[in-house]
C-alpha cells in the first residue's frame, strides 16, 4: 500500500461495530480530534460515554447501506465476519476509503501504529502481518521521541513561516532550514529564542 497522510477533519467517519475492537479504533481517531459516526445494535459502555460527551454520534441499529452513503472513511469492525465482508465490498465499490479491521485486504486502507508528538505524527505499519509488531515499534519510537518534540516541531515551523515570507532564493531558504534543524536546537530553548530573534524582524509572524 501506498502511505500518504490525509486530513479526515470535515470527513464522515463511520465505524460499524460496537464493541471493545470498535473502542479501540474511535480512540485512536479522537486522539486526532476527529468526530465519529457509530453504528451498531449493541454499544459499548464506554462509547457510549464517548457519546454522551460528543465526541461520537452513535445509531443504535442494524447497519444498512444508507448509514454510510456519505461517508469518506469506513470502518467495518463487527464480530461477524460475514457482515464485515459485505459491508467492506460495497462500500468500496462506492470509492469509499474502507478499512478491514480483521482481513485488511479486503479493504483498500489500513490504520498504522502511530505516535503523535504535536506536529510530529510517526506511523509504522506492517501491511497487516503483525500488528503486533507495529506496536511494539511505536513504543520503541516513543522512548526515541518524547514530548518535548512538541515545543521543537512547533520552533522548525515558525522558522519555516518567517524564512519563506522573508527570503525569496530557494537556495538560501534550504540552507536557513538546514540550519534550523540542526540537533544543537533540539533542547536549547535559549539557542532558538536567539535564532528567531535575528529572523523574526523581516517578518510579521507570531508563534502559532
Amino acid at each position: 500500500m501506498f502511505p500518504i497522510m490525509v486530513d479526515l477533519t470535515d470527513e464522515k467517519i463511520v465505524v460499524v461495530g460496537g464493541g471493545e475492537v470498535a473502542l479501540h479504533k474511535i480512540n485512536n481517531l479522537l486522539r486526532f480530534g476527529l468526530h465519529v459516526h457509530v453504528v451498531s445494535p449493541a454499544i459499548h459502555p464506554e462509547i457510549e460515554r464517548l457519546a454522551s460527551e460528543g465526541f461520537v454520534t452513535v445509531l443504535q441499529k442494524l447497519v444498512e447501506e444508507e448509514d454510510y452513503h456519505d461517508a469518506f472513511l469506513v470502518m467495518t469492525v463487527t464480530d461477524s465476519k460475514a457482515v464485515n465482508d459485505e459491508i467492506a465490498r460495497r462500500a468500496k465499490a462506492a470509492g469509499k476509503l474502507v478499512v478491514h479491521a480483521e482481513q485488511p485486504d479486503l479493504g483498500n486502507s489500513t490504520i498504522p501504529a502511530s505516535l503523535q508528538r504535536g506536529r510530529l505524527v510517526v506511523s509504522v505499519s506492517t501491511g497487516g502481518a503483525s500488528p503486533t509488531l507495529a506496536k511494539q515499534i511505536r513504543n520503541q519510537l516513543e522512548e526515541q521521541y518524547d514530548e518535548s518534540y512538541e515545543d521543537y516541531l512547533d520552533f522548525l515551523y515558525e522558522v519555516r513561516q518567517v524564512i519563506k515570507k522573508v527570503e525569496p532564493d530557494r537556495a538560501v531558504r534550504r540552507h536557513l532550514l538546514k540550519i534550523a534543524a540542526d540537533p544543537i536546537f533540539y533542547k536549547d530553548i535559549e539557542r532558538r529564542e536567539a535564532f528567531l530573534h535575528e529572523i523574526r524582524p523581516f517578518a510579521h509572524v507570531t508563534t502559532p
